[in-house]
């Protein structure tokens, strides 16, 4: 299963999430030999964090999206990160509210899941490449 991890961005964090999306794509890459299942061959996972001063969100763009195509085993999920809390972080919280995108978007795909898809393994073993506990995610 590809794992695939994209983002929506603003352009003032676009810098810092490039760096953490490299580290997240070589953490995730591992993960892909795993077995969580057969229900998904790809996982889009595409956090969404854009300055709402911008009035973007208002106007209708960047709308959260839980996608799932059966037919061809395929999941696009698109959730909102805060851009202030992101803005403002240091490196490890930015990587911590990476993480929590991740998180959430593997429990939408386990709750919109109809087959064998294994999204609680897949969780643990987020958490254990980077070397973060569920915990670590709860003051977010």
């Amino acid at each position: 299963m590809r794992i695939f991890v994209s983002g929506e961005l603003d352009e003032k964090i676009s810098h810092d999430f490039r760096q953490l999306f490299r580290e997240a794509d070589k953490l995730l890459k591992p993960l892909e030999s795993n077995d969580y299942g057969s229900e998904f061959k790809y996982i889009g996972i595409i956090p969404i964090i854009i300055d709402p001063k911008r009035g973007l969100l208002e106007a209708g763009f960047f709308k959260e999206r839980k996608l799932i195509k059966r037919k061809t085993k395929e999941a696009d999920i698109r959730l909102r990160t805060d851009f202030d809390k992101f803005y403002a972080a240091d490196h490890n919280k930015k990587r911590l509210l990476l993480v929590d995108n991740i998180i959430r978007s593997i429990r939408v795909i386990g709750e919109k899941s109809k087959s064998d898809f294994n999204s609680e393994k897949l969780i643990a073993d987020i958490l254990k490449v980077f070397s973060v506990n569920a915990e670590d995610l709860g003051g977010l």
